[in-house]
């Protein structure tokens, strides 16, 4: 498979700095302790695409903020997103994390949450090593924010069932836990280049279409089997957004049937459905794209940079289903 963000844009003056960033994100996961020392290596034997990390750098660096903030920053955004993979394997029950056995599978429930917290207490703490001060006092308020917003998204996901949702619940809770993602490492470096209101609302809302495209995007992906168990959704019961708009279209009588036996949920996956999801998305995608002139524009080559790798994913959907 693919690793689709590998030709992620990234400038010169900051691409040189995605080293380092790997460094000081592996010392992270160095400890003095036996148990969290072992849970950290399975951990991060998985590795990610640096998304976060190459948003961080990118922005940082266009903006010509202080590399020794956006590197650290870079860290902190691939810790915290690392945290939020260990506590959402465990809240959707997935056993896979990329490609290999998740966290607490392995070790078990405990080991996964003790694991997470450490890495969000880890990434509060590597902002203090950023040397101004006046950016430590911006970036501590957007992360304890932005993880907040990710925890109301989560405690959506976990307490409405998926026949009980929503669309509009869906899309507020898919927001809130995939738009902060894209939007921290950006906003971070908005912040501290002190960019305007609305240069900080269009990123904000570039954000958050990409971040719901990101997720309806990654359900479709379940339900065809990409780099996850296929089916998951649906046998645990979670929420997916191509089954909600599915849902919505079923009368009660059927949907208590499919209640009782959620597989049958199967049977509504033909290809005229997906072929409506698709556009819906890309119909989204357009609508962020028309945003992106909202931002300063040295930033909307990596817009439109997420925009397209999201674009290639969408079509590698056909190819997966072959």
């Amino acid at each position: 498979m693919k690793k689709y963000w590998d030709d992620f844009f990234v400038p010169p003056e900051a691409d040189q700095f995605l080293d380092k960033v790997k460094i000081d994100f592996a010392k992270s996961f160095e400890v003095n302790d036996q148990f969290l020392s072992a849970w950290l290596s399975h951990h991060g034997e998985s590795q990610g695409k640096w998304l976060r990390a190459r948003l961080a750098l990118a922005t940082g660096g266009l903006l010509g903020i202080s590399s020794q903030t956006y590197i650290n920053w870079a860290v902190v955004c691939e810790l915290i997103h690392s945290a939020s993979l260990l506590h959402d394997d465990i809240c959707d029950q997935d056993n896979l994390r990329r490609g290999q056995t998740s966290l607490w599978k392995e070790f078990g429930i405990p080991a996964a949450v003790c694991t997470g917290d450490y890495l969000i207490a880890e990434s509060f703490r590597k902002i203090t090593e950023i040397d101004q001060g006046w950016h430590q006092t911006i970036l501590l308020k957007l992360l304890s924010y932005s993880v907040k917003e990710i925890i109301f998204g989560q405690s959506k996901d976990i307490s409405i069932s998926p026949y009980e949702m929503t669309w509009d619940q869906y899309t507020k809770m898919a927001t809130n836990k995939t738009a902060p993602f894209i939007a921290l490492p950006m906003m971070g470096m908005f912040n501290c280049n002190e960019c305007s209101k609305a240069e900080c609302e269009g990123l904000q809302e570039s954000s958050d279409i990409l971040g719901l495209s990101y997720q309806w995007l990654n359900d479709l992906e379940n339900l065809i089997g990409v780099d996850q168990d296929k089916f998951t959704d649906i046998y645990n019961n979670h929420p997916n957004g191509m089954l909600i708009n599915i849902l919505q279209d079923i009368d009660e009588s059927e949907k208590i049937e499919i209640i009782k036996d959620p597989s049958t949920l199967i049977e509504h996956l033909n290809e005229i459905a997906f072929k409506n999801q698709k556009n819906m998305i890309k119909n989204l995608l357009n609508d962020a794209k028309n945003n992106f002139h909202r931002v300063p524009k040295v930033i909307e080559p990596v817009l439109i940079s997420i925009y397209s790798e999201i674009s290639l994913r969408m079509k590698n959907l056909d190819k997966a289903k072959n």
